[in-house]
């Protein structure tokens, strides 16, 4: 490895991810070159002064989906086919057909699957574990008192534990990717796929499966990853109301209350109750079911509040919920499989 962590030149030359890259080199230069992009659109000053050059350019006052597809590859987002439709659709949060600043604000910074994945990996620890610490002295004082040099140990100390970390994570998603290729291979292909374009369901729709609904779920950690979409994502603190009940609340505050116990965070008005998971995962039916905790988890989530923002990400309905930009993919998919365990343990009355 050289400083930088990437592989060096003379050691490896060959061809590196096919029909991409053909060297080192020009693999350190494009992750470089990502790593630059993603620096730029999480930089609001620049992403405004960008929209605007685009706009301008294009001669219109807001971006079309066309326009949009061809801004968000420019800032290093690419998206398949299928998904930028969807995704135009759930930011266009006015239903007017184009993207104003607002919204592709908020479309840009809307984590991807891959930074979701990233996310739960414990990268922030093995860099706070490495920071200096002495006895009797702020952890603080001594990380703002760092030297270059420091820092450059602190980096080529964390390298071979991040590269553990990165493989065993491409492990996994390898394992995983194989098994959803066995799986397609095995199923019926072309007769009953569809697009995931209509509000309503149909047959079709429900032959079309989950998946193509709301997309596949994010593979790893599944607590980080359904913490991440109810705190991490564009609307974990954008305040909805509940139809039933009309209560107020967030998903941050929801994952709160749920996981903490946190019952100053919520609406306790009609009688609203705050099972305990880790109480109720400890039951004869949830040992029998075979329930993980998160599982638990979403299940209580989805009795109180999030059912609201759970269902509308399925039925893309009403347009308030449904387009806040938040699909909940992987939490609905936790949902769906504690359910199905659930049905076949529970008895009915």
């Amino acid at each position: 490895l050289n400083q930088a962590g990437l592989p060096s030149p003379k050691a490896h030359t060959s061809t590196l991810i096919s029909g991409i890259m053909t060297s080192a080199d020009d693999f350190a230069v494009n992750i470089r070159n990502k790593i630059q992009a993603g620096i730029n659109r999480r930089d609001d000053s620049f992403l405004a002064s960008f929209y605007q050059r685009k706009i301008a350019g294009f001669g219109t006052s807001a971006l079309n989906q066309q326009q949009f597809t061809s801004v968000l590859e420019e800032l290093g987002i690419y998206l398949k086919g299928e998904e930028i439709q969807i995704f135009f659709r759930s930011m266009d949060a006015n239903n007017d057909g184009v993207m104003d600043w607002e919204e592709f604000k908020r479309a840009v910074h809307t984590p991807s699957t891959m930074e979701q994945l990233i996310n739960t990996l414990p990268i922030s620890q093995i860099f706070a574990d490495a920071i200096p610490n002495m006895k009797d002295t702020d952890r603080l004082r001594l990380f703002c008192q760092l030297t270059s040099e420091q820092i450059d140990g602190i980096i080529q100390g964390a390298i071979p534990y991040l590269k553990s970390i990165f493989e065993d994570a491409v492990d996994k998603i390898k394992i995983s990717e194989e098994a959803k290729d066995k799986s397609k291979a095995n199923q019926s292909t072309g007769k009953f796929e569809v697009p995931p374009e209509m509000s309503a369901g149909s047959v079709e729709d429900f032959l079309g499966g989950l998946t193509a609904r709301i997309g596949d779920p994010v593979v790893g950690d599944f607590w980080k990853i359904v913490e991440s979409e109810h705190c991490k994502s564009t609307d974990s603190s954008v305040p909805f109301l509940t139809s039933n009940y009309g209560i107020t609340t967030t998903p941050a505050q929801e994952w709160e209350i749920t996981t903490k116990q946190n019952a100053s965070l919520a609406d306790m008005r009609h009688d609203r109750r705050l099972p305990n998971p880790e109480e109720l995962w400890g039951s004869d039916l949830s040992k029998r079911a075979g329930l993980t905790l998160i599982e638990v988890v979403v299940l209580v989530l989805y009795t109180g509040p999030m059912f609201a923002l759970y269902n509308a990400a399925l039925r893309r309905w009403p347009k308030a919920e449904s387009e806040r930009g938040n699909r909940y993919t992987t939490t609905i998919h936790v949902l769906v499989s504690a359910v199905i365990k659930v049905a076949r343990e529970a008895r009915l009355p």
